[in-house]
Formats: C-alpha cells, structure tokens, sequence
C-alpha cells in the first residue's frame, strides 16, 4: 500500500494535544518534525528552546511506542501508517538551560558569572560554558593525544593479522588474580559428549602458575590461544614472528633466524576449540627486557583486575606489576595503560552522559510520579546538549517523607573525583528510628545558592 499525499500528526504533551495538519511525507525529515513541535507545542522560536525534547510514536493497533531519533525513524513512522492519516507523537521534555554569552571561568574550570531569569515563578540559573576548552571539549578525542604520545616501540610483528583482532578488546577473557581463567562461557545445559569431554581438557590460566606448552593442548577458541602465546613470550622474554595469525590457524616462529622454536594450532572437529598439532619448544635466545609484545593494552589488561580494587594505582605500582613479567615499560607506556585500564572498568565518561536522558526516561516510565530533571547547556537545537546538573526525588522517598519522617531536611554535598569533577548534593530527613532517610539528590557543578 502506499504512502498518503499528506498525513496529519496528532502531538501528545502533558495534558493537550496539539494537532500539525498536511505534512508531506516526501522530504520531510528529522530536523522539520523538532521545528513543527518546537513552535506549535511550546510556541517558542525552534533555535531558542530550551529543552531536551524526547519524541515517540504510537505503534497503530498497540500500545508499543516508536522511539523517533533521526530521519530513518521518520521515514519509518509513515510507513507503519500506510492505513491511517493521523499519526500520534508522545513527547516529553527536560530542562535546559542556554547559554547567551560567554561568561568568565575560574581557575576550576566552573563559571563564575551567573544569570538569573525569571520562568514562571522559579529562578533558573543560566551558566555558559565555554566550548572551546581543550580539557573538557567533546571535539578532543582520547584517540588524538593516545597517538601524539605514542613514542615508544610497540609494532606488532605480525606478518599476517586478521583485520578485526585488536588487544583493545578485554572482553576476550576475564582475568582473575584468585581463580583460573576461561576465555569464554558455553551454555550450561550442553550435553554434546564430545563438547563435554573436550571443555573437561580445556587449558585455563592461572596466573601464579608460568605457562608452558605441549602437543595436543586444548584452548576454548582461537583468542584464548593468542592471549596465551602472547602471555608465554612476554613471560619467557623472546621475540616471535607470526606466519600465520588467521582464525583457522595460527603458526609461529622465533623472531630472529637460525632457532628451531615453532609452534602451530588449528581448530579441531568441533570448528571452535584450538589444539596444538605442532611445537617445537627448544631454543636458544637471550630475554629481552623490552619485549614488543608487551604493548600498552596488554598491560591494561593485566591492571584491571588490580586497579578494580585499587583505583588510584600510580606507575611506580604499575612498575612493580610488570616485574614479575620481566617486563620494564616506559613512563607513557605505563600512562596509557592506567587511561586503558580505568576506561574498562569507568567506561567512557563522555559515553556515559549520553545515556542519561535513556535513565530520565525509564525513571518517569518505571516509577511514576517521580522527578528526574536534567538540565543542558544547549545555545540552539543544531548544537549537541552539554550536560549542567541533574535533580532526582523517586516517589517513594516523597512518601515516605511525607508519612514516616520527623519534620526536618538536613542537606550536604560532597565532591566528585571524576574526571570532569562536580558536587554530589543530598537532601536528608530523620525517620522514626532516627536513621537518616535519602529525600532527593543531585549532581552540579559547585555547592552555592543558584544550584
């Protein structure tokens, strides 16, 4: 069926509903449904609103709703309503607050010249931040700094290499200090014999125990075999060259000629599991302290474990690490493998405020009646939001406040040590048994009157 010469879109916000007549799906995108809400809904001038707008689309006949991001999901909502004209939006909306002008910053990096405006019958606290500076930037990629310090040799001798295989991925085992390691996890209720009898043989790390090599030696997949003989000659000291670094086999030499030290694996029946057919363990060679294989993410990979427990490591602990390896990195080597390891175990920082309206969302769908405001820092609807603060009280510490606490609000704040810093402020009450009862909390910038 084809599409309508024209739809009208029927927008749902709060308690009104605003009706957008004679929209021509063709060449109607994204950017033109904002604009339409922006000014028929909100009656503001679409550059200057000042708010997050999440918009979504009733699936016709469900209940299910469409979430609309980018063109791809307009084009989509007309074509699930090639039966009907009228098309329902839901939106919601969150705060946020523009900047104006570029005002002053302090040494802290916190703006210092606040604006005042009046909305409704509340003051809300407008503060620029500059765009332009490096430190806290989103146009300054980790990778652009990760490539300009990059000084110390660590080529990979690889003479063949599969184009997706990266020591970036952690991801391909799990490295535990007190316990053996497996690469990967099969389904429990397996009851393949031959899957059984081979995972009974499977070779699992311990890191307490040095790695050795034999004939027949039975690995999960072709990741754990890598990660193995990359841990076996980063222990032994010697260099390797790979002849062949495939996902169907993987045949290894000494790095300099005239040692006979070999060793080739390839997967068994099963397509999966890496043996190895051949090895060849004699050989005579000098360790070598500065070992290419002990790259930057190798050793992010051996921190993780150790910096889950103890964040604030320092190079000299990751020196000490590196001992028991007979491995000496250098300063910036050491540098990017702590940045590597507390990005495994943070993850991103700038990745996770982009999740936050997803949590505002699931907050206000999940547990009704609660207040999760976030506010931006958005100068027009062309520029990405930059996040300011966030206020979140759920329903039930409202009610709880309400039925069961003594009629008193204590309020502090503490520091946050991430890396773009803030303030964590909580507002607290007493209950019956004097036990101290969370009403809301909040994250901003600085402790002081406007926040």
């Amino acid at each position: 069926m084809a599409l309508f010469s024209a739809y009208d879109i029927a927008v749902h916000y709060e308690e009104k509903q605003v009706r957008i007549p004679n929209i021509d799906p063709i060449g109607y995108c994204y950017l033109n449904l904002l604009f339409d809400v922006a000014e028929k809904v909100f009656g503001e001038v679409p550059g200057h609103l000042n708010k997050l707008i999440h918009m979504r689309c009733q699936i016709p006949k469900t209940d299910r709703m469409f979430d609309i991001t980018d063109d791809d999901s307009v084009r989509e909502i007309f074509e699930m309503h090639k039966s009907g004209r009228m098309i329902n939006v839901h939106v919601q909306d969150m705060d946020i607050i523009p900047s104006y002008k570029a005002n002053q910053i302090n040494e802290n990096g916190h703006n210092t010249d606040l604006n005042l405006r009046e909305k409704g019958n509340d003051k809300v606290c407008v503060v620029a931040i500059d765009d332009s500076e490096g430190e806290y930037s989103d146009s300054s990629s980790d990778s652009s700094w990760l490539h300009s310090m990059d000084s110390d040799n660590e080529k990979d001798l690889d003479v063949h290499s599969d184009s997706g295989e990266s020591d970036m991925s952690f991801s391909d085992f799990d490295d535990n200090e007190e316990g053996a390691l497996v690469p990967y996890s099969e389904n429990e209720e397996e009851t393949d014999p031959v899957q059984q009898a081979l995972k009974s043989k499977l070779w699992t790390y311990n890191p307490k125990v040095e790695i050795e090599f034999k004939k027949g030696q039975l690995f999960t997949n072709v990741d754990a075999f890598r990660a193995a003989l990359k841990d076996y000659v980063i222990q032994k000291g010697f260099p390797i060259m790979r002849l062949k670094n495939e996902k169907s086999r993987v045949t290894a030499v000494y790095g300099v000629e005239g040692c006979k030290w070999r060793i080739h694996a390839s997967p068994v029946l099963d397509s999966m599991t890496f043996m190895i057919k051949t090895y060849q363990g004699e050989h005579t060679c000098v360790m070598d302290r500065k070992n290419t294989e002990a790259t930057a993410d190798w050793i992010a990979k051996k921190l993780v474990p150790v910096m889950s427990i103890h964040p604030n490591m320092s190079t000299k602990g990751v020196e000490a690490k590196m001992i028991k390896y007979g491995v000496h990195p250098s300063k910036w080597q050491m540098y990017r493998a702590l940045t590597k390891a507390r990005n495994e175990i943070e993850g991103n920082h700038i990745e996770s405020y982009t999740k936050l309206p997803k949590y505002a969302e699931l907050i206000r769908k999940c547990n009704p009646q609660s207040i999760c405001k976030i506010h931006y820092d958005r100068p027009t609807l062309l520029v990405e939001p930059r996040f300011l603060r966030m206020f979140i009280s759920f329903k039930a510490q409202r009610s709880g406040f309400v039925e069961g606490c003594r009629s008193f609000v204590g309020f502090d704040g503490c520091f946050l040590k991430g890396a773009y810093g803030g303030v964590r402020l909580t507002a607290v009450t007493l209950d019956a048994n004097n036990s101290i009862f969370p009403i809301a909390f909040a994250v901003a910038e600085a402790k002081n009157k406007e926040t």
